[in-house]
């Protein structure tokens, strides 16, 4: 990988946090700003011998080879996992040995825990109890129990000189178990990176990460609640307040947009000078199929869809999260039962938008594409019937392989295939690449009220270094007419705006 020089706002950014008196930094750009790029530098020009990195499996090999090009070779990025030689970084970590060791959250705390059988205090196993009947069952209760060895390594080694957490939304869950395991490692610089750090709900989420980085001088979670927002009543779509058990539902909005975020030592939100354009809405209208249970569905609460032995068998949503589940799936495809007797898509499925994206593609002259959806199933059908039909796509959802997803990447990096079609939930991380062939998006659903994940999985394909042999950028939202799809857009939209008012804040203009 060739070393990069700054440019000059991230310049900027890598002298401003050098000289931050409170070592800590929280850096919200935009993706495709260069977040490791700066981070990298800063490391780097830090001189920092014991460093952790908590990151996703998928971007190691990105921050290896970025550390590694901006120190000229001299930080070699070790990875802890299961393996022998990951096993073998962990040992050297725990022994405070000098070194840049990366891990990912949910491995670090599985070192830090232990789940045992719980016992009484003779040492007898506890059995379960079975909650209709209030008799022990005949299986033995389980316990977490917390290990102690980063604190206990902190107490032996001293403290690292760098916790460097990306998408430190991941964490962003004040009550993890996980979060839990991050605060027992010390460390005398914590830099965070992410460009949705406060998730999708910013008066639950937006405190954990700036209270990681700042603890003496963020207040404690109900404290900095009550001082930054207040409470308004939570309305339903009629502009109704909601109430649930007899009690009105309240939401909690920021008294002063953008307050918190400009309160903090060093927030820095570097955006995009060209922002992408507004996406082209096509409208479809639904297949007889899909037409007839979506009104069945919200008429009648059920409908009646084909079973795996071919007879129509009744599919029931009469509970409100359900029935919009469902909802959402007919505007992607007509269900049916599986083998299991789940829900699923056949093979065969009538799909209005499917219809629609073939002349998408072919409109736009055979160049290589990348698909969005929220639905697993749907990635999985679209890659299949693609595929068939003879535009070669692969499915990139989560849960892959390392191997498995290097081997989707360089088969698209090669030409081998053109499309690949991803969930909004794997795409917003560890994909790097896209953009070096495509600069045009389809999306086939968006992510129910999430506006984070839209903008991490845009930025993808919108991003520096995005390819120009096939024009400008564009990106197209299909869209089921009569569905939920309009309404979940526009919650989306003020979703978004609203999250932006309260992280968009300290904002760095790239050039």
């Amino acid at each position: 990988m060739t070393k990069l020089t700054p440019r000059p706002e991230q310049e900027h950014a890598i002298l401003r946090i050098l000289a931050e008196p409170t070592h800590a930094a929280l850096i919200g750009s935009q993706t495709g700003f260069g977040k490791t790029l700066i981070t990298s530098e800063v490391v780097h020009r830090a001189g920092w011998e014991r460093v952790l990195y908590i990151i996703i499996d998928k971007t190691f090999s990105q921050w290896h080879e970025r550390l590694a090009a901006q120190s000229d070779g001299k930080i070699n990025l070790r990875m802890m996992k299961t393996t022998k030689d990951g096993k073998s970084a962990f040992e050297d970590f725990l022994a405070g040995k000098p070194g840049h060791y990366a891990a990912t959250m949910n491995w670090l705390h599985r070192q830090d825990v232990e789940y045992r059988d719980k016992q009484d205090s003779q040492g007898n196993p506890l059995m379960a109890i079975d909650k209709k009947t209030g008799l022990p069952t005949d299986k033995v209760q389980r316990e977490t129990v917390r290990l102690g060895i980063f604190r206990k390594m902190s107490e032996k080694h001293g403290p690292l000189d760098a916790i460097i957490h990306d998408e430190s939304h991941g964490t962003a869950n004040r009550n993890s178990e996980m979060r839990k395991s991050i605060l027992q490692i010390k460390s005398d610089w914590k830099i965070a990176l992410s460009a949705t750090w406060s998730g999708n709900d910013f008066a639950e989420h937006g405190w954990a990460t700036p209270r990681w980085l700042w603890p003496d001088l963020v207040p404690a979670y109900w404290t900095w609640l009550e001082q930054f927002f207040v409470k308004t009543p939570k309305l339903n779509g009629q502009g109704k307040p909601v109430y649930v058990g007899g009690k009105a539902m309240m939401n909690h909005i920021e008294r002063e947009p953008g307050a918190f975020a400009r309160s903090l030592p060093l927030y820095m939100r570097g955006e995009n000078a060209e922002q992408a354009p507004k996406a082209i809405e096509v409208l479809v209208d639904p297949t007889p199929e899909q037409a007839r249970q979506y009104a069945e569905l919200k008429a009648e609460l059920l409908s009646w869809v084909d079973g795996w032995s071919g007879e129509r068998e009744p599919l029931v949503a009469d509970i409100p999260a359900v029935l919009r589940v469902r909802l959402r799936q007919v505007a992607l495809a007509a269900l049916s039962l599986n083998e299991k007797g789940d829900v699923d898509f056949a093979v065969d499925a009538p799909s209005a938008k499917l219809s629609a994206l073939r002349g998408i593609l072919d409109a736009w002259g055979g160049q290589p594409v990348i698909l969005m959806t929220d639905s697993r199933k749907f990635a999985k059908l679209t890659a299949e019937r693609m595929t068939a039909a003879g535009y070669r796509c692969e499915a990139w959802v989560g849960g892959m392989s390392a191997k498995e997803a290097d081997r989707i990447k360089q088969a698209y990096l090669s030409g081998e295939v053109k499309y690949i079609v991803l969930t909004v939930q794997a795409g917003g991380t560890g994909l790097d690449f896209m953009q070096l062939r495509s600069s045009k998006i389809v999306w086939l659903s968006l992510p129910d009220g999430d506006p984070k994940l839209e903008e991490q999985a845009l930025g993808r394909v919108f991003r520096n270094g995005m390819t120009k042999e096939y024009g400008d950028f564009q990106h197209v939202r299909l869209m089921m007419r009569g569905s939920l799809d309009t309404e979940i857009l526009s919650a989306l939209v003020a979703k978004a705006y609203a999250l932006h008012r309260s992280i968009g804040s300290h904002v760095l203009r790239a050039a």
